[in-house]
């Protein structure tokens, strides 16, 4: 049978602030993240039900993000999407994003659809917005590369920061519920002051901005934002800077990212491309 295959990289996000649109499938958010080499794969072809089928790691799965992808692209053929995740969903890796920006390329390219990039890129963002997983992974998964977003409305694009990395170091502890995070106001109230003026921090550093700069004021950024920083996270984060590097919570999730290696961490690569097809 007949399938189509799309990868989407994994997208760490260490700052962001996020704005509101009319209607709300336009939300948005600005901030900075990274891209790795590990992600999440795709494989569509034509189902054998009457419904569409979801797998995740072989189980059948609701999956509202990646549906909400097949209501727009195939409403009236039935697929059966297989979805490879290569990180734990809700831990701040952008598993949901990537799902939907993969399976938005590999079933345009089964169905010989012909969308413009651009397009299918744009069906993946407002499929994160609609179902609350997300509101900026997917213009990274897009990009690839240490980019940051500063345009509203501007969804897919992306600036690259001048940071020289290529190994990272994380330690993954458990997911926060996003749709908790980017749901609440009140929450939303100070995340979005501290991210403001986290991007002016990096803005005016410019050029001189490296990665352990980075890392700090996105630590910063985490602390000023009431976010949920739990016991055995500030201690990855401490652990990591008694080791002599930089070290940050990753959003959103239960997880640490270091510039140097840290008890309890396994390297991860930075990737410099945005979603693909598969041969």
């Amino acid at each position: 049978m007949e399938s189509c295959s799309a990868f989407a990289p994994a997208n760490i996000s260490l700052i962001f602030e996020t704005y509101d649109a009319s209607p709300p499938r336009g939300r948005g958010s600005l901030g900075v993240g990274i891209t790795l080499t590990e992600g999440v794969t795709v494989r569509a072809q034509k189902g054998k039900e009457a419904r569409h089928e979801i797998l995740v790691g072989g189980e059948e799965w609701e999956f509202g993000t990646v549906r909400s992808v097949l209501e727009v692209l195939s409403p009236n053929l039935a697929l059966r999407l297989e979805v490879a995740a290569a990180f734990p969903f809700g831990c701040g890796f952008g598993m949901s994003g990537a799902s939907a920006l993969a399976a938005a390329f590999a079933v345009d390219r089964l169905l010989r659809l012909d969308r413009a990039r651009e397009e299918l890129g744009m069906i993946a963002h407002h499929a994160e917005v609609q179902n609350a997983t997300g509101l900026g992974d997917v213009g990274g998964q897009f990009n690839g590369g240490i980019m940051i977003k500063r345009s509203k409305y501007d969804y897919l694009k992306v600036e690259q920061l001048p940071v020289k990395a290529e190994t990272l170091h994380v330690r993954i502890f458990g997911p926060i519920l996003t749709s908790e995070v980017i749901n609440s106001r009140e929450k939303l109230l100070h995340i979005n002051e501290a991210g403001r003026s986290a991007i002016k921090e990096i803005t005016e550093a410019g050029e001189h901005l490296t990665l352990n700069r980075l890392l700090n004021i996105s630590k910063d950024f985490a602390l000023h934002s009431w976010l949920p920083l739990s016991k055995r996270l500030c201690e990855s984060i401490a652990a990591a800077e008694a080791a002599g590097h930089a070290a940050t919570m990753i959003m959103l999730g239960e997880a640490a990212v270091s510039s140097g290696p840290f008890p309890g961490s396994r390297p991860v690569k930075v990737h410099h491309d945005g979603v693909r097809l598969l041969a």
